[in-house]
């Protein structure tokens, strides 16, 4: 049987003496949406940053091609095509959605049509001023940037949250599109997403006191929904 692309087996993270997270272990296969849900503070932004080793220590295994990654640093994670996205989507303020898309490309030409094709409204947005775009237009627009450094796992941290209802949609309709183009993904939402984020997930995690308390493929997560919901509290 095949490995999975990134397998995280028992791991535990600490902010210095605070044990944030415990024995937490999760298997993402390629092309997988994987969402992760709880609510605030039950570890799942610690989860990502756990992934990419910043901020927090590490006890754990966590596989990135068969390969032991949890010694590394952030950016030879990187490197290796793990590419997170921070709920605040990282874009640098004062610069152009160009010049943000030209930084993640490493040069000052490239194609713009790829994200085009993914995310045609990207074109109306190039000229703006990041700080100047909507909380779901700079999410939109860090999760194209992400696809210019050849990452082959994204690591989203909420990028719904705080978003209105059409780029909602709009989001997922995207995030969709790349799981269907081989794109493996994590994805961190708060439990009031669960119906919006089943049609979209290949897997359905629940998160609870750093633990994960429900594990399952999305057709098993159907049927048990007022599981997930009692694990949820909504």
């Amino acid at each position: 049987m095949a490995s999975s692309l990134l397998t995280i087996r028992s791991l535990d993270a600490f902010y210095g003496r605070a044990h944030v997270l415990h024995k937490v272990s999760l298997p993402v296969d390629r092309g997988d949406i994987v969402a992760v849900l709880g609510r605030n503070g039950v570890g799942k932004t610690t989860l990502l940053k756990s992934i990419m080793g910043i901020e927090v220590i590490r006890r754990g295994e966590i596989l990135f091609r068969d390969e032991d990654i949890s010694r590394l640093k952030p950016h030879e994670i990187a490197k290796r095509g793990i590419f997170y996205v921070p709920d605040d989507a990282g874009l640098f303020p004062g610069m152009s959605v160009m010049d943000n898309l030209r930084l993640a490309a490493g040069k000052k030409n490239f194609s713009i049509e790829p994200l085009e094709d993914i995310y045609p409204e990207i074109k109306g947005l190039l000229n703006r001023r990041a700080d100047l775009l909507s909380g779901g237009e700079r999410k939109i627009v860090s999760i194209l940037r992400s696809l210019l450094t050849g990452s082959e796992v994204l690591l989203l941290d909420e990028p719904t949250e705080g978003v209105m209802p059409l780029m909602v949609k709009r989001i997922h309709s995207m995030l969709d599109t790349l799981k269907r183009r081989g794109m493996t993904i994590i994805l961190i939402e708060s439990g009031t997403k669960l119906q919006h984020i089943m049609g979209i997930a290949t897997k359905i995690s629940v998160m609870s006191s750093g633990r994960i308390v429900y594990f399952g493929e999305r057709e098993k997560a159907e049927g048990e929904l007022d599981i997930i919901k009692k694990h949820l509290f909504v």
